[in-house]
């Protein structure tokens, strides 16, 4: 595992921790802010860069652009950032960031009630940020770069997924001859692909974001073969002190 993708994976974890990272090797980057004031300040260019590109797009977004939204000066803009690629990297990090770290579910024993969260969430943030979304999907196909942050996020957070799908196996709620590996890939592509259709598709499709949710958490389970835990008999709602520290793990939207 690479430097770098070990950090995405350590990540994930903290919903904060996207902007004023540290460089390779450790070195501080430009516009890591040292005082609240610059910290302000670079905010503001963040804040300002995202509302220009999501209002002309990549190519045609300006410094100078950025700039006069946020009210400051290029000297500022190129104290905290070398070029408009490498703000507009930085809000790519911070928004898949976003996308993929989900509040622990209010129902700690119920790994249904997790992904329902998990699901809820996703489609909450997507549609939050769908303007910048729409300019990084089309920014990411001609940007290496780019594709690369969105790819080191999205395979970090399929293991997550594929490791919290084992352990719902092995504490014995999820069918155990599924293949982990491919339904963490499947599943998670599946509420991508969807959330782009419902909001960043030409001809939107007019849907409810609650019932939207419930389907997509349904087909998680039925995917998964989550037993129903609700049963009369019993014979599903004991999981066995033995195991609740795993199933308490066990939250497919949010990394370890």
């Amino acid at each position: 595992m690479s430097e770098r993708t070990a950090r995405v994976e350590a990540r994930i974890a903290l919903p904060n921790a996207s902007r004023g990272r540290q460089a390779d090797g450790g070195a501080r980057p430009r516009g890591t802010a040292r005082t609240r004031r610059g910290q302000q300040t670079r905010e503001q260019l963040l804040d300002a860069a995202r509302v220009v590109f999501e209002r002309d797009g990549f190519l045609h977004a300006r410094v100078a652009d950025i700039c006069d939204q946020a009210g400051t000066s290029h000297g500022s803009f190129y104290t905290y950032f070398v070029s408009k690629e490498e703000v507009f990297r930085e809000i790519v990090d911070s928004v898949e960031l976003d996308l993929l770290t989900v509040e622990r579910a209010a129902v700690d024993a119920d790994p249904v009630e997790r992904i329902r969260a998990a699901n809820r969430h996703y489609l909450h943030v997507y549609a939050a940020n769908a303007g910048i979304m729409r300019v990084i999907h089309q920014v990411a196909t001609m940007d290496v770069d780019v594709w690369r942050v969105r790819s080191q996020r999205q395979n970090a957070f399929a293991q997550t997924i594929e490791r919290r799908i084992r352990q719902l196996q092995q504490a014995g709620i999820a069918d155990p001859a599924v293949n982990a590996t491919y339904a963490a890939q499947a599943l998670g592509g599946m509420v991508a692909h969807f959330a782009e259709l419902l909001f960043n598709s030409r001809d939107p499709v007019t849907m409810d974001a609650e019932t939207a949710t419930e389907e997509l958490t349904r087909l998680w389970r039925g995917a998964l073969g989550i037993r129903d835990q609700s049963r009369p008999d019993g014979a599903e709602t004991e999981i066995g002190a033995e195991i609740k520290a795993d199933v308490d793990q066990v939250e497919l939207g949010q990394a370890s």
